[in-house]
Formats: structure tokens, sequence, C-alpha cells
């Protein structure tokens, strides 16, 4: 089959058109490898109960002389990124996303690790002694952007959460406009790139909620989801540091279509706890 580049390729991986029907993913680094194997081991585990397509692991390629990491085959799943959806398109996707998160969050963990120190930070808490360091990071880094007192005053209203209140669970932990993808109506077709999958609070899948929906589609998320009122702080904390100022202080000049997209979630999010950061 012919061999193209892809124009999707991300951050973490080279993604090549295999055919029509296939994509090669292969990690830019070494400090990728371990989000490709994840995504191996466990996304044929989760692919019977979930609602919408999502790849199908074809083959997988061994490190060699001529590629010297783990590669693998998927299956090509068609859709387009949701970023320009008017109002009735955002809540159809809302609302599929909601139930696609519940399926999900429902699949079975039996005898899969729960710890948070085998899936990584996303998978644990969303305010921690380095997350508070990222925040002062942040602030000093966009001083030319954000007012850095207000943004340290919104993170102390924001990191204010309560315990998680629901079992650790099945979670994507990356459920962002470059990972989803939608029909021309709006409604989900298929979810990517599940890399950081694993098991943990429930609200790091909601976290995209103020970069890819207005407040009306918020609310639809939040009740197709069934997210409670703990579960939505949380996921709004984690929205605000983490994918928010953080990665709008790394790539503000390499991506600046997603630092655009995530400078309006992370005002919108502070103005939530009313604060201007600006």
């Amino acid at each position: 089959m012919p061999v193209r580049p892809s124009s999707a390729s991300g951050s973490s991986n080279w993604v090549f058109r295999l055919g029509d029907t296939l994509a090669i993913r292969l990690p830019r680094s070494d400090d990728y490898v371990a989000d490709l194997v994840n995504e191996v081991r466990w996304l044929p585990r989760l692919a019977p109960g979930l609602p919408v397509a999502v790849p199908d692991v074809v083959a997988v390629g061994q490190p060699s002389g001529t590629f010297p990491r783990p590669w693998a085959v998927v299956s090509w799943v068609p859709g387009d990124l949701p970023l320009a959806l008017d109002g009735s398109q955002q809540a159809r996707l809302a609302g599929s996303l909601g139930t696609f998160l519940g399926s999900l969050h429902a699949v079975d963990t039996a005898d899969v690790p729960v710890e948070p120190e085998h899936w990584g930070y996303r998978c644990g808490e969303p305010v921690t002694d380095t997350i508070d360091r990222w925040a002062e990071h942040a602030a000093a880094e966009l001083a030319d952007l954000f007012d850095p007192g207000n943004v340290r005053e919104a993170w102390r209203r924001v990191r204010d959460v309560p315990a998680a209140t629901e079992a650790a669970c099945w979670v994507h932990t990356d459920l962002s406009e470059e990972n989803l993808l939608a029909h021309n109506d709006g409604r989900l077709a298929g979810v990517i790139d599940f890399g950081g999958v694993g098991v943990g609070d429930r609200s790091v899948d909601l976290l995209y909620a103020w970069s890819i929906f207005d407040a009306p589609a918020r609310e639809v998320l939040r009740a197709a989801s069934g997210a409670d009122d703990a579960t939505w702080t949380r996921a709004r904390a984690w929205a605000f540091v983490g994918p928010g100022l953080l990665t709008i202080a790394n790539y503000r000049r390499t991506m600046p279509a997603r630092v655009e997209r995530l400078t309006s979630m992370v005002e919108t999010i502070a103005a939530e706890v009313d604060i201007r950061l600006r």
C-alpha cells in the first residue's frame, strides 16, 4: 500500500497514512515510547465497550537499525477536528462526548493497577505541590501576557477542590480538540491517541470542556457525563494549570493556534472565580 505523510501528525508521534484505511505511528523520541506501548497494550481491552470508533491496533513493529523505537500500525479513524462548530453542533458534540465518557468510565478495571504512580500525574490529584510550582512558573513566564498577581489569585481560588467522590476508573486523560473527531453535524465520530490512558479520577476527562465548548454546551456535557459538582470543580482545576497556563508558556511560539484556544480557556476559568487575568 502507498505510504504518505499525514497532516494529522502530532507532537508525540510522526504519523503516516498507509493506504486509505491505516496509519503508522512512530514515537518522535524515547520520551514517547511508553505512551505508544501503553496504547498498544490497553486499547484492545477498551475498544469493545466504546460507542464510537477508536484506532484498532493492526500490527506492532520492534526497534531496528532502520528505526530505533517500537512503532505501530493502526486503523485510520475518519472525521474532522471540532474546531469551528456552531451552537447546535457544539451541543451535539457535548452530548455524544458525554455518552462516550460514560461508556469509557464504566469499562471494568478488574486486575488493572489503580495506583496513580503507575499511570502518571494526570491519574492522580489535580492539585499537588508540583502543580503549584507549575502555576508559579507560568505566572512568571507569562508576565507579558497576564498579570502575575491575578494568575496567582485565580489559581488560589481554582485549586480549592473537594476530594474525588467516585472510584477510580478508566480515563483517556487527553480529550483535547486534536484527539476528537466529529461528523458534519457535530456528533462525535471517533477518539484517537490513547497513549495517556490509565485508571484515575474521571474529572481529568472533562478538563478540555472550557476549551472546546461555550457555556451552554459545557452544561450539556456536564449533564450527559453525569459529572457531579465535585467532579466538575476538579476538572476545572486540572484545566487551568497543566494544559492551560503551562502549555501556553511552553508552546506560545511553536503552536500558536493551540495557544490561542488555551488562552481563551484559562481566561474563561479565571472569570468563573471572578478574576480578570489582564
